[in-house]
């Protein structure tokens, strides 16, 4: 069996290498997305959340190492996504969710794949908002709307800015007895 397993945030050794050797597999492939910072994404300084996923899949490929063939890479920050990239080069028949940084909704997510999804005990995150899961996805990219959305945010802000701006302004002339 081909099990394809995403590393979201921080697991036990012990409980990574126990929830594995439970499902018997032949070959583990780890992707761990990286976890970037709102700011380094704004900044596109993600090098230092690549290599922390890298040293996640090295940890986790050391731990499994005497359960079967096991190979990794660090993936793109959404976890659909690197899934996607991870399916391209391994054909997994089982898809595993391990870390406490695992979204409620990513089962959903990754049923679009056709594959099986299954998680190990205690990679059921906080249960995020229908807001946050929106936010998260404008974040990351993928959607058509996220050129048009980052386009009219940022010209509200101005607006909302440049209104605060001209109201201190008049109230300073006012406050002065000039106006």
């Amino acid at each position: 069996m081909n099990l394809l397993l995403l590393l979201l945030g921080d697991m036990s050794p012990q409980e990574l290498h126990d929830g594995i050797a439970a499902l018997g597999p032949t070959r583990v492939h780890v992707v761990a997305p990286m976890m970037v910072t709102p700011l380094a994404w704004l900044a596109t300084a993600e090098d230092d959340a690549h290599r922390q996923a890298e040293v996640r899949v090295l940890e986790a490929e050391w731990t499994l190492a005497d359960e079967a063939a096991t190979g990794g890479e660090a993936g793109e920050a959404d976890p659909v996504q690197a899934v996607e990239d991870a399916l391209r080069r391994f054909p997994a028949d089982e898809i595993v969710i391990a870390g406490d940084d695992a979204d409620p909704d990513l089962e959903d997510a990754l049923a679009r794949f056709g594959i099986p999804v299954a998680r190990l005990a205690g990679a059921a995150g906080p249960r995020r908002s229908r807001g946050f899961r929106a936010l998260r996805g404008l974040a990351g990219g993928h959607g058509s709307e996220t050129p048009f959305v980052l386009f009219v945010g940022v010209n509200a802000a101005l607006f909302l800015a440049g209104i605060v701006l001209s109201l201190l302004i008049l109230l300073i002339l006012w406050l002065s007895g000039t106006l």
